[in-house]
């Protein structure tokens, strides 16, 4: 192996992509496999040009593109008005030119350091202390404001929060990918050489983009590339941390109100999830994150993926009372979501039971299992069955059974048989008459009831994983099915 520290001393990095303009505020980061060859020739030439043979034999070896191990950096830019020294208008003539930049991460004792390793590179001792002189005549890196000293190391520094740069095709992690110039597979020797010294007004006199016998590598970057310490801490927090989650809170009668009847499961999932994205907001700032909130980034409500929480209102106890509340996230829930979920201590509603409730989070549990599930709140059917055609040809479009057929096979990937309960069937109850589906509220605050509901009973052919809900209000309590030895 052979590397080259690069200690950045005003910890800034000023270069311009070959392929993108002085305006456009890219920065080459990390530096092209080119630039360092570049850099390598030009600190030959600085220290007189002896022993070309012996630089020939060091650049082809380095003309495979390096790893880079690189400090965490941030981007900048200044403005700056040039005049161009005639005048337009009556005032000077001037024009924009932007100074973009890194900002390199360093501590106050040392410079920002990086390293450009080749791994399967080594060198002879003639080849490497004539590396190390041309690398000593290296002062600056891209433009002369990025100062800088180079040496020849072999060993690099610790990779623990260091960014990581590789050929995409030699890198496992994901990321967005750059390209960067590199010499040809081609291009070695004296014409490698000789391609390395073209200066810029030369190639443009040619009607050349780019150096002769150079060719585009793609480079991957880490997901958190160019962020703070702060932005990445966010990042990690609203990345998906968990696969599906079923979260268990105890809902907690007050002095002053008792708890509430199941038929308003609706209207108190829907004053949970309130307090839920209020207490996002709370410890996190702005608002809560699409996933938690139920809609797309444009706030339309999600019609598809359905991996918002599920608010679940439960009777435990089996005596018409919600004592327990379940959310359940079944595809993803990230830490900053996990956080705002689980601290909620309390859901208040001045309305509907003029006072509030405290809410304990007991844990996470393992979801249920079984093969046969019925309805312990009824479904609210997504369409309104219909019939069509006329005398012998008269049949019933979207039937309930065919609907919550469909919306099991949806939910579960998995077919099962539907046993309808008649209309006046009711929600068992322990010790008590049974509560009728028609009791329960079917819309949220400010709207109102449009489709109908019905109870049921499912019957799969393998025991399948809970939770299930399933209707149009399947993510506030209604359509919520348990195991039928569910106690």
């Amino acid at each position: 192996m052979i590397a080259l520290r690069i200690d950045f001393l005003a910890g800034r990095f000023h270069a311009n992509p070959w392929d993108r303009g002085t305006n456009e505020g890219e920065v080459e980061w990390p530096p092209s496999p080119w630039r360092m060859l570049r850099a390598i020739s030009a600190g030959w030439y600085r220290t007189g040009g002896a022993d070309r043979e012996i630089l020939l034999r060091v650049l082809d070896a380095l003309a495979e593109p390096p790893r880079y191990i690189l400090p965490r950096a941030t981007a900048g830019h200044s403005r700056h008005y040039v005049p161009l020294g005639g005048f337009k208008n009556g005032k000077p003539e001037k024009t924009l030119m932007l100074d973009s930049f890194l900002a390199l991460e360093r501590n106050h004792e040392s410079a920002a350091t990086a390293f450009v390793v080749w791994s399967r590179v080594e060198l002879a001792v003639d080849e490497r202390s004539l590396l190390e002189s041309a690398c000593t005549a290296i002062s600056y890196l891209g433009r002369a404001e990025s100062w800088c000293e180079v040496s020849v190391v072999d060993t690099v520094g610790a990779e623990n929060d260091a960014v990581i740069c590789d050929l995409a095709s030699r890198s496992e992690s994901e990321g967005p990918t750059v390209r960067r110039l590199a010499a040809g597979s081609t291009l070695r020797g004296s014409g490698l050489l000789r391609s390395l010294s073209e200066t810029i007004g030369e190639m443009r006199k040619s009607k050349r983009l780019v150096p002769p016998g150079t060719s585009w590598v793609e480079y991957r970057l880490p997901a958190d590339f160019l962020l703070v310490r702060e932005q990445r801490i966010a990042r990690e927090g609203e990345a998906d941390a968990f696969g599906p989650l079923l979260l268990r809170f105890a809902l907690e009668r007050t002095a002053s109100n008792v708890l509430p009847p199941i038929e308003l499961a609706v209207s108190i999932a829907e004053v949970t999830r309130k307090a839920v994205m209020r207490r996002y907001s709370d410890l996190h700032g702005g608002t809560a994150t699409t996933r938690l909130a139920g809609k797309d980034a444009g706030g339309t409500a999600k019609r598809e993926g359905h991996d918002h929480p599920y608010y679940l209102p439960v009777d435990s106890e089996g005596n018409g009372r919600i004592d327990r509340i379940d959310v359940w996230f079944p595809r993803w829930c990230s830490h900053r979501e996990y956080r705002a979920v689980t601290s909620v201590g309390k859901i208040y509603d001045g309305f509907l039971f003029d006072g509030e409730y405290a809410i304990t989070f007991l844990g996470a549990i393992e979801p249920p299992r079984s093969r046969v599930w019925q309805c312990a709140t009824p479904v609210v059917l997504e369409r309104f069955p219909k019939v069509r055609g006329s005398n012998g040809n008269r049949r019933i479009v979207d039937a309930p059974e065919e609907q919550l057929r469909a919306m099991a096979a949806r939910r579960l990937n998995e077919p099962c048989d539907v046993a309808l309960w008649a209309p006046a069937e009711t929600i068992s109850r322990r010790g008590e008459h049974g509560v009728r589906l028609d009791a329960f509220r079917r819309a949220r605050k400010g709207e109102r009831p449009t489709h109908p509901v019905v109870g049921a009973t499912l019957t799969f052919e393998r025991e399948v994983e809970g939770p299930i809900a399933l209707g149009s209000l399947a993510h506030f309590g209604l359509g919520r099915f348990e195991p039928t030895d569910c106690t």
